[in-house]
């Protein structure tokens, strides 16, 4: 049997399972051409596990067949035009395009009605919007005329575009953070990661970023400027927007809160506006959260838990911290410290500083949650099917694109099983547990003080 058959075979098989999923449930498919609904049952209904593995498999077995197929000279060049979707997705989502065409309704927005919306020339608009639906990214229904679909919608910021573009600082306040994240990646990731091929050639060993924004600075002391204060929200809000893309309740499917005591301290290391510790207030109300950042995002954070959990402020059950993690770590009395996404922000040297610093302080009893992705090997293999590649391909590569803008923007890596226990070694302390979570590349690693 030829490659390409059997990997038409592997897509026909995921489609029947995914079909009899949701023939059971009695629900159909999420259309790609309607706006995505998170409180859709249908959406819901895309975490089951046999749905997640046979969508990977589907998505690893279409993005093949391209390669298989496809002439591979064409393949290059595009690859190498590759930038022009994350620009266009930036400028769109900038210009709040997915929130002026939620406005227009089914019928949609013709380029010359958005282009008025937005103050944007109508014939450019209209060619960055036929970029973006060729690869499924909003809908043209008709020539010149376009709509969200279920790829766009998640750019909405719900909010109406009026009120965006009357105040432009707060624009991502209260929203999934999916814009936000977005928006942060393409511009600052985008305008850094090429000058990837520069810094591999510069003798001072400088990262892209440094080269892109012709800085000496880290990216976080970077937007600590105050110039560079709307950055500063943004990745605040798209911390969140993280979140917004995993299972709402992965924090609980590794580490099992429940057995800490009344009244245990987590610290939120580097939190951001907290809002992965305050998932776990809500559910535990009696554990304390000491939400640590630096003093940008803490101001966010306040505001943030003031609106979402007031209760625990009005109980003294929060308290806010500036403090940069490569200091001497001020709280002594931590049960937990969480670490969610900040190893993958930082070489080995530095993380090991990092955990370094909370070993200093940890009493016996304490432990440390990260919630990081895993890469390949290290992660549950999957139920590989040949002649898919062994680590699902195209399924799985969101991880290596993390991988390599961790690279770009602070000379972070994303770790194997094995590397994260070196790191923790050389920061003083073991793996006890690892958690892997369904649905998701995340895992909760659980360490104890060495």
């Amino acid at each position: 049997m030829s490659t390409l058959r059997r990997l038409a075979n592997i897509i026909n098989n995921a489609v029947d399972t995914m079909e009899g999923v949701y023939e059971r449930s009695g629900l159909p498919l999420p259309s790609l051409d309607e706006p995505f609904n998170p409180q859709d049952p249908a959406e819901s209904q895309a975490q089951d596990p046999e749905v997640v593995d046979a969508s990977k498999n589907l998505a690893a077995a279409a993005a093949q067949i391209t390669a298989t197929v496809w002439d591979p000279r064409r393949i290059t060049v595009n690859t190498s035009h590759a930038f022009h979707i994350s620009s266009c997705l930036l400028a769109v989502s900038d210009l709040n395009v997915a929130e002026v065409l939620r406005e227009a309704g089914e019928q949609g927005a013709s380029a010359n009605e958005i282009g008025k919306a937005i103050n944007v020339d109508p014939g450019l608009i209209e060619r960055i919007l036929r970029l973006l639906a060729t690869h499924h990214i909003f809908r043209e229904v008709s020539p010149g005329v376009f709509t969200n679909n279920r790829v766009s919608s998640t750019l909405d910021k719900g909010k109406p575009s009026s009120v965006l573009f009357a105040n432009r600082a707060e624009r991502f306040v209260g929203s999934s953070g999916v814009a936000a994240f977005a928006e942060h990646t393409a511009e600052i990731g985008g305008k850094s990661g090429v000058f990837l091929a520069d810094s591999l050639r510069n003798s001072a060993h400088l990262l892209p970023f440094n080269l892109a924004y012709n800085t000496t600075e880290p990216i976080f002391l970077w937007m600590e400027d105050p110039k560079n204060s709307y950055s500063v929200s943004r990745f605040a809000v798209g911390m969140q927007g993280t979140a917004a893309t995993e299972p709402s309740d992965l924090i609980f499917q590794g580490f099992d809160w429940s057995l800490l005591p009344p009244n245990s301290v987590i610290v939120d290391v580097g939190g951001g506006i907290g809002h992965v510790s305050l998932t776990i207030a809500k559910k535990y109300p009696t554990l304390r959260i000491v939400n640590q950042d630096l003093a940008s995002p803490i101001e966010i954070s306040k505001a943030h838990w003031k609106e979402n959990f007031p209760v625990h402020l009005e109980k003294k059950m929060v308290e806010f911290q500036v403090h940069d993690f490569f200091t001497p770590q001020p709280a002594k009395n931590a049960a937990v410290f969480l670490l969610r996404y900040i190893m993958h922000d930082w070489p080995d040297d530095k993380a090991a500083l990092i955990l370094k610093q909370l070993r200093a302080v940890a009493l016996p009893t304490t432990r440390l949650v990260i919630v990081e992705k895993i890469t390949f090997p290290g992660h549950p293999a999957p139920p590989h099917k040949e002649p898919l590649l062994p680590n699902w391909g195209v399924a799985a590569a969101d991880i290596y694109l993390y991988d390599l803008t961790m690279h770009a923007l602070l000379g972070g890596v994303e770790r194997t099983v094995q590397g994260f226990w070196d790191v923790l070694a050389q920061g003083g302390w073991k793996l006890v547990q690892v958690h892997h979570c369904p649905g998701t590349q995340l895992s909760h690693l659980v360490a104890a003080p060495a």
